[in-house]
């Protein structure tokens, strides 16, 4: 996943990642990638989605999707 370039509220580049986040559902599997500006303090996410049968095809060959 590429990180973001710049905050989306005050375009600020002073970005923290925190901890992710993973959803399954019956079809997809999503991961949240939570982010916060230090410069004006508001929290934002990222999120990506797979179909749940690819997703765990994927992680065969990059390795785990979360440690």
């Amino acid at each position: 996943m590429m990180e973001p370039l710049m905050c989306p509220y005050c375009g600020g580049a002073e970005l923290i990642e925190e901890e992710e986040s993973v959803l399954e559902t019956e079809d997809e599997y999503w991961v949240i990638y939570h982010w916060r500006c230090t410069d004006c303090g508001e929290g934002f996410d990222k999120v990506t989605a797979q179909p749940l049968d690819q997703a765990f095809e994927d992680s065969d060959d990059e390795g785990p999707l979360w440690s």
